[in-house]
């Protein structure tokens, strides 16, 4: 029989934030079932940029930390290299009205079609 995948509850990670350099901020969330960590990375600046959302089981803790350095509500930008939900699946940044997604041309071509509630309006870098 396959073994089924199992995800993890938020409650199983302790996330961490401490300051890189001044004013760059890294996230960071270890699962000890896997033995790895998820790091987002947060950017204090007169436009706050969040680097990737985290899994959607750790994101509630990732606008936590997120929240003890800015007000969410001056959250400019999310920022993702690729979409898979260990970088994206906390999408919750919607929450945040000023927020713009921020991603490559390629990503842009590739996973921002067809997804319900991912914002048409998203800036490319290329």
């Amino acid at each position: 029989m396959p073994e089924v995948s199992k995800s993890f509850h938020p409650n199983e990670v302790d996330v961490s934030i401490s300051e890189v350099t001044d004013g760059i901020y890294r996230i960071s969330g270890f699962v000890e079932r896997y033995g790895i960590t998820f790091n987002q990375f947060l950017i204090q600046d007169e436009n706050p940029t969040l680097i990737y959302t985290g899994p959607i089981g750790m994101y509630s803790k990732i606008e936590e930390k997120v929240k003890e350095v800015i007000n969410f509500e001056k959250l400019a930008y999310v920022a993702f290299l690729h979409f898979e939900s260990d970088e994206w699946g906390g999408m919750e940044f919607l929450k945040s009205p000023k927020a713009r997604l921020v991603c490559s041309d390629l990503s842009s071509k590739l996973n921002l079609t067809g997804w319900y509630n991912v914002p048409c309006d998203h800036l490319i870098l290329g």
